[in-house]
């Protein structure tokens, strides 16, 4: 466990320009006659990474979730960050590489296409390579210093050439998947894998000809990991094992491990021709001997793999997803880290995942941590690390259950102890929790979850707290994930999301709320709330009322009698988000502006606070005390709102 003082996340979040001033908070709030929210410093603070580029003695890292991203220059050898600058925009740079000394970095939810002077700092936009809301997900550097991007949501591949300043766009490389995951190039021929179908399209280089190279024969579903092409050969990683095979795809064999494994995210070449990798949560080492691979060493377990590479003849570095870089001794198994939360300036106030309060701490979800807040007591924020993104969380009899993303995992987390505990993983093809409730009568965690990209059933996870039992109820919205579970007189009532996990062309005509008894273990009814609406993002139940939010069309919200399975009120909000019932009223907070609403089956949405400053990664979520006093985000700070009856008009 790491801690961070207030000192700490106040100078982190000043560094990136987040304090002391929410523009539109108390304007805006006062015009509605409520108070500003009270501002307690960064909810959470992050140093998580995703691009990552070496050459020599210096890494190049990009992080995510602070915006816009980082580029933060490490010294190998001392272990020490020499230079921090900034992007323009974005909130992280999945893709790096470098060619020329210039450092070339991919970004999201604007894909941009950056060059980054080492030596000076200055940061140059080439181009824009991809609609809104996409991402720059790999680049990678030919020998001749060419440089080549793979892009979502139109999975193309860009060239751009440092010689002659030009970019273009070499087009599509698959029409049945959106996501170009991973690149890498010879002198002849770029390959680029995709995922959620697996392609190996091996493009010309001179005259643009693609063609895909995956043997047929092998499963398509499931994602392209990294690729190594050099040598005459080409290698590639796919659902947790390496496929050695010639560049037109004939003369293959699968190098896997004695056991099956996790995703293999990361693969190097040793200067002998040694192939070494890792395998993602696990944290195994492999090093490919014969046809087979072989485990060498464990190294930061629970983590992502953004880049490995061999430094000093025997030492394995590698750049953990969390914001470690670790240093293994192949020779001696000894690991040592260098956390770059702790180095100055790195870290920054981070998007928030999720938020949770219990009446003695107020806990937030961010990126491989959970932020555990006490400020009326006058404690330091501390931060306890944990092996993903909190997507969702629930106070339970002193401990805080929690789901992570992107292993699907439950764990219990003990604030007294910092100890996290595993209950287990969704699995069922399940990676993207979104809610949790807890039926405290029968002792149930329920989950609501989305499968991963290219799929479309969800699942109703229902855990024994007491057992460890888990029942998985997947596609109980058919075709369709489930994105928000409420309990009332032990029913659960679900929301839908046509769309699944992304990736692939929805089947249903509308999202979908279902009824399920947790007693027969049955879906009483299904309903469609509004024709033509794709996704739900949340729902609720009061008094008679079952209230929703979509996402597709953004904002849209309704209140349905559940005696009549009637629509009695529809309106429009500023986008989604999530519901919360209290002191028998019922309210909403929204983003796309962050807003934070009341509704009813009688009124129109009444409009209590907001435009905030966006916060959520996720989507904007409110935690009440027993009054009316509500726990949120303003800003990325930790927020206090007051919500009393008193303060409307």
């Amino acid at each position: 466990m790491t801690e961070l003082s207030r000192r700490t996340f106040l100078s982190a979040a000043a560094a990136a320009g987040a304090l002391p001033i929410l523009p539109g908070v108390a304007g805006t709030a006062a015009a509605a006659g409520a108070p500003a929210p009270e501002l307690f410093g960064p909810a959470a603070v992050t140093a998580a990474v995703v691009g990552m580029a070496v050459e020599g003695d210096t890494g190049y890292i990009v992080t995510r979730g602070q915006t816009p991203p980082k580029i933060v220059t490490v010294d190998l050898a001392s272990r020490t960050v020499t230079r921090i600058d900034r992007l323009d925009r974005g909130d992280g740079g999945w893709a790096c590489t470098i060619s020329g000394g210039q450092v070339y970095v991919g970004t999201y939810p604007t894909p941009d296409l950056y060059r980054y002077d080492p030596a000076t700092g200055e940061v140059e936009l080439l181009g824009t390579i991809g609609p809104s809301g996409g991402f720059v997900w790999c680049l990678t550097t030919a020998p001749d210093g060419t440089v080549y991007a793979g892009t979502s949501p139109r999975c193309e591949l860009w060239e751009y050439r440092p010689d002659t300043g030009v970019l273009r766009n070499l087009g599509r490389v698959a029409t049945d998947t959106q996501f170009a995951r991973v690149v890498a190039a010879d002198d002849t021929t770029v390959y680029v894998g995709t995922t959620p179908l697996r392609h190996v399209i091996a493009v010309d280089r001179a005259t643009g000809a693609k063609r895909d190279i995956y043997p047929a024969e092998l499963e398509r579903a499931g994602s392209v990991d990294p690729i190594i092409a050099t040598g005459g050969r080409v290698l590639v990683s796919a659902g947790g094992q390496v496929l050695d095979l010639a560049p037109d795809g004939s003369d293959y064999k699968v190098i896997a491990p004695p056991e099956p494994s996790t995703m293999i995210d990361a693969l190097t070449l040793t200067p002998s021709g040694e192939l070494l990798g890792a395998a993602r949560r696990t944290g195994a080492l492999y090093r490919r001997v014969g046809d087979a691979l072989e485990q060498v060493g464990t190294v930061n377990v629970g983590d992502e793999t953004r880049g490995i590479s061999l430094r000093d003849g025997s030492v394995l570095l590698g750049g953990g997803g969390s914001g470690t870089l670790w240093f293994h001794d192949l020779a001696t198994g000894d690991t040592e880290t260098f956390d770059l939360t702790e180095q100055a300036g790195v870290a920054g106030p981070d998007l928030v995942q999720s938020i949770a309060y219990d009446g003695s701490a107020a806990y937030v979800g961010g990126h491989f941590y959970l932020t555990v807040h006490r400020p009326w007591a006058g404690a330091e924020p501390r931060r306890i690390r944990v092996a993903g993104e909190v997507k969702a969380m629930q106070p339970h009899q002193g401990r805080v259950l929690a789901a992570l993303y992107p292993s699907g995992e439950l764990i219990s987390v003990d604030p007294a102890t910092d100890t996290v505990t595993s209950l287990g993983l969704l699995g069922n093809d399940q990676q993207r929790p979104w809610e949790l409730a807890l039926d405290a009568e029968r002792g149930l965690l329920l989950v609501a979850s989305a499968p991963g990209t290219g799929r479309l059933n969800g699942a109703l996870t229902v855990l024994d707290l007491e057992t460890g039992a888990m029942d998985a109820y997947v596609g109980v919205l058919p075709d369709q994930g489930v994105m928000s579970v409420t309990l009332h007189d032990g029913i659960a009532y679900l929301a839908g999301d046509t769309w699944g996990g992304g990736g692939a062309t929805p089947t249903q005509p509308a999202a979908q709320v279902a009824a399920f008894d947790l007693e027969t273990r049955t879906v009483l009814w299904r309903a469609e709330p509004i024709a033509g609406q794709a996704s739900l993002q949340h729902v609720e139940v009061h008094d008679g009322f079952l209230y929703g939010v979509y996402k597709r069309v953004s904002g849209t919200w309704f209140a349905l009698d559940l005696a009549t399975g009637t629509v009695v009120r529809q309106g429009k909000l500023s986008g989604y988000g999530e519901i919360v019932v209290h002191n028998d009223q019922v309210f909403a907070a929204t983003n796309f502006g962050d807003y934070l609403y009341r509704l009813r089956p009688d009124h129109d949405a009444e409009q209590l606070a907001g435009p905030l400053v966006a916060s959520w990664f996720t989507v904007p979520q409110l935690e009440f005390e027993r009054g009316w006093k509500a726990w949120g985000v303003a800003g990325r700070q930790l927020a206090r709102f007051d919500l009393h009856p008193r303060h409307r008009r």
